[in-house]
């Protein structure tokens, strides 16, 4: 995605630095234009540089873009802090909790850059799709509206279809919620076929649940049935280049957690945060028995049509509960 988003920016006029803990990934892009382990096939714009150090990377920069895996954010950001331009906006692409916690990554950024304002990406970002070109809509939040739409005004252009908002919590958190069930929507389509009609009631039946646990937890509902949630799952639940998606394939296909991580060289975000939901769910006492039938599978429990559709019924009857009430 950082490569991805480096290239679509260049293609607005900016010079972009990137920097990757891979060296060879650093040399890839010097030397051929390409970075074949991530991204192949992409010949890079010209506006692109690879740098060798984090350092080097952020001198001078007015935005820089922190595209890692969750788990990783923390220590890269740290690292860089010291050399950040003092104006420098910081933009967090990561959608995951801060490590052992169960809040939003983007707040502990803050914290670890409190000098500098931090942004969130949101939205139905691809990367293969970036890379080609695609036009995509993002969602950038921010405490502070202007922070965010200066930070909209340098992506807007061919590739880029930026919209703003302030609700900070229910962007951050449609993001992580959405992989979890994007593990859900590859699941289904595994073990029931061409069944579009499933398929949709358990797409409305994950953003109810969604939009319940955000809420409880300081979101807007118009954010998580918006592109920072529904927009978000309908890409990552069904889209061939999901991380997430495929994932709920494989797992469904019978493959085991070991197998899978042989496969696709790391585990998505949507693997590592289904029991931190579960527990966000329980904290805000909403019941969430999709979010959990993913958890249980990923304890083991052995997946079957059958127990997708039950807990398919009980997210209905707490709908219908809920209404009555």
């Amino acid at each position: 995605m950082g490569t991805a988003l480096a290239h679509a920016l260049a293609g607005n006029g900016h010079e972009l630095a990137v920097w990757d803990f891979f060296p060879e990934v650093v040399e890839d892009i010097r030397r051929y234009r390409e970075n074949r382990r991530f991204l192949p096939g992409l010949r890079l714009h010209a506006g692109v540089r690879a740098v060798a150090s984090p350092s080097e990377c952020v001198a001078g920069a007015a935005l820089v873009v922190l595209s890692v895996p969750s788990l990783f954010a923390s220590t890269t950001l740290s690292s860089v802090v010291p050399a950040l331009e003092r104006n420098a906006v910081v933009l967090n692409v990561a959608k995951g909790f801060a490590p052992r916690t169960r809040h939003p990554l983007l707040f502990m950024l803050g914290r670890l850059a409190s000098s500098h304002p931090c942004v969130h990406l949101a939205g139905p970002a691809i990367a293969n799709e970036l890379a080609r070109g695609v036009p995509t809509s993002i969602v950038l939040a921010a405490a502070e509206e202007r922070i965010a739409l200066r930070v909209a005004g340098w992506f807007a252009g061919p590739t880029f279809m930026p919209v703003t908002t302030t609700d900070v919590a229910g962007a951050a958190l449609g993001g992580i919620l959405k992989n979890v069930y994007a593990i859900l929507l590859g699941c289904l389509e595994t073990l029931s076929g061409d069944a579009r009609n499933v398929e949709a009631a358990a797409l409305t039946a994950c953003v109810r649940e969604m939009t319940e646990i955000a809420c409880a937890h300081g979101g807007r509902p118009a954010t998580l049935y918006g592109m920072a949630g529904l927009g978000d799952l309908v890409a990552t639940g069904f889209s061939r280049d999901s991380h997430n998606r495929k994932f709920g394939q494989m797992l469904a296909s019978g493959k085991t957690m070991t197998q899978i991580k042989k496969e696709m060289r790391w585990l998505p975000e949507g693997a590592r945060a289904a029991n931190s939901v579960c527990a966000l769910a329980r904290a805000g006492r909403v019941p969430a028995p999709l979010a959990g039938w993913v958890r249980r599978l990923l304890a083991g429990s052995p997946p079957s049509l059958d127990g997708l559709l039950h807990a398919m019924r009980a997210a209905v009857r707490h709908v219908k509960r809920a209404t009555s009430d």
